[in-house]
C-alpha cells in the first residue's frame, strides 16, 4: 500500500487497475510511454493527483498549486505513483508479458510471410 503526503494529508494511493490505467489515459497520463509523461510533467501530476484523490483536475490543480507553494514537490507525487506502478499486478502480468512477446511475434510473423 502507498502512501503520499499532499498539503499535509496523507492519501492511499489506489491500486493501478486497469480501468485506472484507461481513467489516466483518458486525461492524458501515458504511462506505457514515460518520455510522454516527462513532457508533459504537469498534465500528468494534476491527472495523477486527480486520481489519487477522487477529484476534479481543477481541484488536484489547485491542491498542487498549494502544496508547492507550502515547499512540497512534485517529486514525491511521482516517486508514489512509480511505486504504485511497480506493486500492481497489472503491470506486473503486463511486463511478463512484454518479455515474451517480442519473440512470439517475430515467429508469426515468420509464418506469415514464408507462403505457408
Amino acid at each position: 500500500m502507498v502512501k503520499v503526503t499532499i498539503n499535509d494529508k496523507s492519501y492511499t494511493v489506489p491500486e493501478l487497475d486497469f480501468n485506472a490505467v484507461c481513467a489516466l489515459s483518458e486525461n492524458g497520463v501515458d504511462i506505457m510511454n514515460s518520455k510522454a509523461m516527462r513532457k508533459n510533467v504537469v498534465n500528468s501530476a494534476r491527472a495523477i493527483v486527480a486520481w489519487i484523490m477522487d477529484v476534479e483536475p481543477e481541484e488536484a490543480g489547485n491542491e498542487i498549486q498549494a502544496h508547492v507553494i507550502g515547499g512540497g514537490s512534485l517529486e514525491s507525487i511521482f516517486e508514489a505513483f512509480g511505486k504504485a506502478v511497480e506493486e500492481s499486478g497489472f503491470f506486473s502480468a503486463m511486463a511478463e508479458r512484454a518479455k515474451k512477446t517480442p519473440q512470439d511475434h517475430k515467429r508469426k510473423a515468420t509464418k506469415s510471410t514464408s507462403g505457408e
